[in-house]
């Protein structure tokens, strides 16, 4: 099975930041669909670039949370998205899902990206690789 099979039938949209853009709307761009856990970041020409997960985002505010949380924030206003992204494995809409698999326990990511030369397509969440490695081993889940 490939990509393409799980992505067609489930995937919407992306939500993407530009690398040069602030914490303030990465986070912004985060937290406006509530199922979010991936933000792509992009250049001009929507090649991807790297991810940030929430993870990224607890990391560089929470994760320093005292009495001061305002003021901490008010310091990392100038971080920009390039600044906290991390670099990832993108899949491709004709890959295995086998090799979307791997790549999503490479990158630790729960939302792969999918690039079709090099520009950000779409995602392949966590839950369309499992449905997808389920339908394709099903002779496996029988009890």
């Amino acid at each position: 099975m490939k990509v393409k099979d799980v992505y067609e039938r489930n995937s919407g949209f992306v939500d993407k930041v530009l690398e040069s853009d602030n914490l303030e709307k990465v986070i912004e761009v985060m937290s406006s669909n509530k199922s979010t856990r991936t933000v792509f970041v992009i250049d001009k020409t929507m090649n991807l670039l790297g991810v940030i997960t929430i993870r990224e985002i607890f990391g560089q505010i929470f994760n320093k949370m005292k009495p001061r949380i305002l003021k901490i924030f008010n310091k990392k206003k100038d971080l920009k998205a390039r600044d906290i992204m991390k670099v990832v494995i993108s899949v491709s809409l004709d890959d295995d899902l086998d090799n979307a698999f791997r790549a999503a326990i490479v990158s630790n990511l729960q939302d792969l990206p999918v690039c079709e030369k090099g520009k950000i397509v779409g995602e392949l969440d966590c839950f369309e690789l499992l449905e997808g490695l389920i339908a394709e081993n099903k002779n496996y889940f029988k009890e």
